[in-house]
């Protein structure tokens, strides 16, 4: 089995995007599987100093504020992510590859060692969260991205997701390690639709979906492709400085479904009792 993906980078594409501003909708991440935010910055990121700790800080807690507000779950906690800087050689670059950040393999791998970092914790809320995912309840995992700056080339595109088909997902046959190996390598194919946001900036960020646990099919669920895309006609440097950081979030179900959850569970309980009350005076009555 192999620990690394053989990229074809020789093969170009011209992908149609449609620039989500001409949209008087905007996506939806069960449908679509990303959305965007726009005149939502980080209050107070001005007065930091970029790519200092307390820079990425604030960046994060932002991300975790936006998955709470638009998912409705009360615990969500960061990890991994950082800067993608196209001008310095030592920070991650922009992917002009179409894939997503776990493919099912991958999504086991990495909630596996998120679990561990969240049981090494000293913060009792991310223990119990390692808890809540030994019992096998349901998380989602999210990828918060947003520019440092407006955005003139390398724009990150996303396709819908309810325009795929199956075999639009690449067997990769890899047995994870690492997150580099962890992706979900995906082909293009025309009559996929793809979007882009033009001259994205600072107050506006990008959120999608990479993992659910609810899914019924595969347990993996919606885990949207996305690229980094060179427009038609741009001949100028690379530019783009951008943050992202992947958000795994507990998804309680709604109150009426735990409500009846619980009574189902308090039923079968008072039958089974029942049953063996029943069977063992049955078992009283037959004759000696």
């Amino acid at each position: 089995m192999r620990d690394s993906y053989a990229v074809d980078r020789t093969t170009l594409h011209q992908v149609p995007l449609r620039d989500l501003r001409t949209m008087d909708e905007v996506p939806n991440l069960e449908t679509y599987g990303f959305t965007y935010v726009t005149k939502s910055p980080v209050v107070g990121i001005e007065n930091l100093i970029e790519f200092s700790g307390a820079h990425q800080a604030a960046l994060k807690a932002n991300a975790v504020e936006l998955v709470q507000k638009l998912t409705g779950s009360k615990t969500a906690i960061a990890f991994g992510g950082g800067y993608r800087d196209c001008n310095s050689p030592e920070s991650s670059q922009s992917i002009r590859v179409i894939h997503s950040d776990m493919s099912p393999e991958g999504a086991t791998w990495i909630k596996s060692e998120v679990q561990d970092l969240l049981f090494n914790s000293k913060d009792p809320r991310e223990v119990e969260f390692g808890r809540h995912m030994t019992q096998g309840k349901d998380v989602v995992i999210y990828n918060v991205w947003r520019p440092l700056h407006t955005v003139q080339d390398n724009h990150l595109g996303f396709c819908r997701w309810d325009s795929l088909l199956k075999e639009d997902a690449l067997q990769s046959h890899i047995n994870p390690t690492k997150a580099g190996n962890a992706l979900q390598p995906w082909r293009y194919r025309e009559g996929q639709s793809w979007f882009f946001l033009s001259h994205q900036e600072p107050h506006e960020a990008f959120i999608f979906k990479q993992h659910d646990d609810r899914a019924k099919e595969d347990g993996h669920g919606i885990n949207v492709p996305h690229a980094s895309f060179t427009l038609k006609g741009y001949k100028g440097p690379s530019t783009r400085v951008s943050f992202e950081v992947k958000i795994i979030a507990r998804i309680d179900p709604p109150i009426i479904k735990r409500i009846w959850y619980q009574l189902r569970k308090s039923v079968q309980s008072r039958l089974t009792k029942f049953n063996s009350i029943k069977s063992r005076n049955l078992e009283e009555r037959k004759p000696r």
